[in-house]
């Protein structure tokens, strides 16, 4: 989640008219998110990337789902920090900068909804079980005409790969509650537009604002960004049970040259995934 969004100001604070109230997420959700979710032990066939694959506890009672996932994506809203930092990097007032925010709206059509639901939730696995930080996430339009937008859904920081120090880390999150053998090789193909490119927008307006509110993580991202300058790449696949089949990873894997760029991938296997799609957003709402 990011930094600022999941600050609690006096608890559960209001909010605007057509904002979602801040909420809390820390210490205590991280412990609900991982007695909902585990992580199977690796296995399978050698491939060219790296996987992780995170199903639901046994006898976990499917109720306190849709209470963990509306409180995650109801936190996931842009605070006011992020629109400030976004209003000063552009020249702009805050209403344009927070109209050029995509999380700070909840999505309005299906198939928005179970995009954000499954970022939202990959965004988490990535903080409670990897460590990672997430600190940006994708932007409606640019926010610097001469940067690139990131194209990822998220960008995160942390160790990967076993090397030393802290990397860049671009994820893209595919959600299904169907079948789709194409999702993963569409994800990886996001991905590799970004390969090589310069550092995105998102992040250099993150750089601005941590440079002064948070001295410890803005050294920690520059270290990654500017310094080791060997980014990874992620792919969240975010599936009903019932639609996954272990043939979707073959299928990437013959797409892959791992000379390109050094990837892995994260599956997330739920049982009634869209009913817990709609349960959720019903909370938060």
């Amino acid at each position: 989640m990011h930094p600022d969004a999941s600050r609690v100001r006096g608890g559960e604070a209001k909010a605007p008219a057509g904002r979602a109230k801040e909420i809390f997420v820390g210490p205590r959700q991280r412990v609900a998110m991982k007695g909902w979710l585990t992580r199977r032990p690796d296995g399978g066939p050698a491939r060219s990337f790296g996987t992780a694959t995170y199903v639901e506890k046994e006898g976990w009672d499917s109720a306190g789902a849709p209470e963990i996932m509306a409180r995650l994506l109801a936190a996931s809203t842009a605070s006011d920090g992020v629109v400030k930092a976004v209003a000063g990097h552009g020249g702009w007032d805050e209403d344009k900068a927070r109209d050029a925010l995509v999380v700070e709206r909840q999505p309005e059509g299906e198939g928005q909804s179970l995009g954000k639901f499954g970022e939202v939730l990959h965004a988490e696995i990535l903080e409670a079980f990897q460590g990672m930080t997430v600190v940006a996430k994708k932007y409606r339009y640019n926010p610097a005409p001469d940067a690139p937008m990131h194209g990822a859904d998220l960008i995160a920081v942390g160790a990967v790969g076993g090397g030393a120090g802290e990397r860049i880390v671009y994820v893209e999150t595919k959600l299904r509650t169907v079948r789709d053998g194409q999702a993963l090789v569409r994800a990886r193909a996001g991905l590799a537009r970004i390969s090589g490119r310069p550092l995105p927008a998102s992040l250099a307006v993150e750089l601005n604002r941590l440079h002064k509110g948070d001295p410890a993580m803005f050294r920690r991202l520059a270290r990654a960004a500017l310094v080791i300058k060997n980014p990874h790449f992620r792919i969240g696949a975010v599936f009903e049970e019932s639609a996954w089949s272990d043939s979707y990873l073959d299928r990437l894997a013959r797409d892959h040259d791992p000379d390109e760029f050094d990837m892995a991938v994260d599956i997330v296997r739920i049982g009634a995934l869209r009913d817990l799609v709609r349960e959720s957003y019903k909370r938060v709402r």
